[in-house]
């Protein structure tokens, strides 16, 4: 039995029932959240509301915060202005209400965080999203000392991690903000793990250099307290970083070093896995392409053997992309399938990984001059583009096409 499994869980109403019913408890939490959090009374938010043309009643607000109505989407995007949060944020809110009926009704504040820990290994973002969360209710329904502080603290970081995972950036950039409020209450570790976890997200926005700021500041904090798993964590992100700006081999410096330090702690097969993907990605840009190949491949086994789904599915990503490097359109496509079947599972799909796969089957029919192919990865490609919030070179490289296009047909 997994550990999920041994701690139970609770089988509440899925959100698409929610929806159906036209009622979200989870929206309702948080929308009550966000207006605490601004100090204001159901009737400031009445007020605002109406000065910017939306009618929402103290009373019909109140109904939304008990989870018994859903805004309409005129009133979510004037309570959006309200709250200065996007509209997009209150989506996601709804959307990640689907795992709820996964939520752990266990008070084991350990257990919760180790069964979370399997399942982002195992890729399951989205469950381990409410085993982190729960963790976070356990350690907030505990006293008020410094060390329950420190355990939620500790908590929220996972479940924002978990977050990241599932694509939901502006979630994930509030709950490292809120994190970091506090920060002068939590120890150096969990600060470096908020501050690298925002670095995280802005280079997923593509904010490099705020994302090198933050890293830099976290790398600081990890080596100012002897913490090497973090330390490891930030050279890796680091990596990633230059990678995306195009400086291949500054970023294969970081990625190199994060998996000697790495090494010296031992375990963090995830981390050891994910560096290792990172390496190969760098050594392939800087042209060692059959040593990033053979890099990428001890990459692949890893994360196969240790059942990690999402680092075995860039990995392969990355195998075709080195394989496309060097021609070998045939053998590209054979990965970017693999890829695509661990990446599209219906409980959880890596919409950015297949929005990857398929630029790179676009990128090869373009030069095979396919023009079939290249109208269906086209296609493809734009209904995947507005599936994710990620922005890599990848994305910004499809967008500025599309503007192309668009500029084109204007004149």
């Amino acid at each position: 039995m997994s550990q999920l499994g041994r701690l139970g869980q609770v089988r509440r109403p899925t959100s698409a029932a929610a929806r159906e019913n036209g009622t979200s408890a989870r929206l309702g939490g948080y929308l009550r959240h966000l207006r605490e959090g601004y100090g204001f009374t159901l009737r400031k938010v009445e007020e605002q509301a109406m000065a910017l043309g939306e009618a929402i009643d103290n009373s019909q607000l109140s109904r939304f915060e008990k989870g018994k109505a859903i805004p309409s989407f005129e009133k979510l995007r004037a309570l959006a202005r309200i709250f200065n949060v996007s509209v997009q944020t209150f989506s996601d809110v709804l959307d990640v209400e689907r795992f709820e009926e996964f939520k752990p009704e266990s008070d084991d504040f350990d257990g919760l965080l180790r069964a979370g820990d399997d399942l982002i290994g195992a890729g399951d973002h989205g469950k381990a999203f409410v085993a982190y969360e729960r963790a976070v209710e356990v350690a907030g329904a505990g006293d008020a000392s410094p060390r329950s502080a420190e355990r939620a603290a500790e908590a929220r970081c996972d479940m924002a991690g978990a977050l990241r995972g599932l694509g939901k950036l502006a979630m994930t950039e509030r709950e490292f903000r809120e994190i970091l409020k506090t920060r002068s209450l939590l120890s150096r570790r969990t600060q470096t793990r908020a501050l690298l976890g925002l670095a995280y997200v802005y280079r997923e926005m593509g904010d490099y250099y705020l994302a090198s700021v933050l890293a830099r500041e976290a790398l600081d904090l990890a080596a100012a307290d002897g913490d090497l798993k973090n330390q490891a964590g930030v050279l890796n992100s680091l990596g990633t970083i230059h990678l995306d700006e195009g400086d291949a081999e500054r970023a294969l410096g970081y990625c190199q070093r994060a998996i000697q330090v790495l090494e010296s702690v031992g375990g963090q097969e995830s981390a050891r896995a994910t560096a290792m993907t990172n390496c190969g990605a760098c050594l392939v840009a800087v042209g060692r392409c059959d040593e990033g190949i053979r890099c990428l491949q001890e990459a692949l086994a890893r994360a196969r053997e240790h059942g990690f789904r999402r680092v075995a599915a860039v990995a392969l990503s990355r195998l075709a992309e080195a394989h496309l490097e060097k021609g070998d359109h045939e053998r590209a496509s054979a990965f970017l399938a693999e890829s695509d079947a661990l990446a599209s599972r219906a409980d959880e799909m890596y919409n950015d990984i297949l929005f990857l796969n398929t630029y790179y089957r676009w990128e090869m029919a373009r030069a095979e001059e396919n023009p079939t192919r290249e109208k269906i990865a086209f296609g493809r490609l734009r209904h995947l583009r507005a599936l994710i919030e990620r922005r890599f070179p990848e994305v910004e490289q499809f967008d500025r096409h599309v503007e192309k296009i668009g500029r084109s047909h204007a004149n």
